[in-house]
């Protein structure tokens, strides 16, 4: 379980790439109790609980993506998740994790790498090289904060 886990590593640098992919996998993958749990918990909340979150995440969802249209980082709309893939051909960066530093370095935003979601094709090209991902599951100040941010960026 998450906080569960207390551990160091001393590694070749060769290794630190695929210890830190396998350790990925296992801090974000919750223990099967807990799922049992959380589901058992859910299962007892109204139908209203989550009728009203839909509305909250589609609103928050189209504001990202409105900011992200008009800075010209093009999103792919999301039917039901709180991230989104957006366009980032036009930052300065050889790859996705460039241009995730340049976006953090510019405004202070943080998104992960769209390569990062995606594998290599026959040439060797990752599709996701020119993606970034965004979370828009965030309190509605800070959501706010960041389109507000993304709307004065000038990449």
């Amino acid at each position: 379980m998450t906080g569960w886990r207390l551990g160091y590593l001393a590694a070749s640098e060769r290794w630190l790439p695929a210890i830190g992919y396998f350790h990925d996998l296992i801090y974000i993958c919750a223990p099967s109790p807990l799922q049992h749990g959380t589901a058992a918990g859910l299962l007892q909340l109204p139908k209203s609980f989550y009728e009203d979150l839909a509305v909250e995440y589609e609103a928050k969802r189209d504001a990202i993506c409105a900011a992200l249209t008009g800075v010209g980082l093009t999103p792919s709309i999301p039917a039901g998740a709180y991230y989104v893939l957006a366009d980032s051909t036009s930052i300065a960066g050889a790859d996705a994790k460039q241009k995730a530093r340049r976006l953090l370095a510019d405004t202070g935003i943080a998104a992960v790498a769209g390569s990062a979601f995606f594998a290599a094709d026959a040439t060797g090209v990752n599709p996701g090289e020119n993606l970034l991902r965004f979370c828009f599951a965030k309190k509605d100040a800070e959501l706010a904060e960041a389109c507000r941010r993304l709307g004065a960026y000038r990449g």
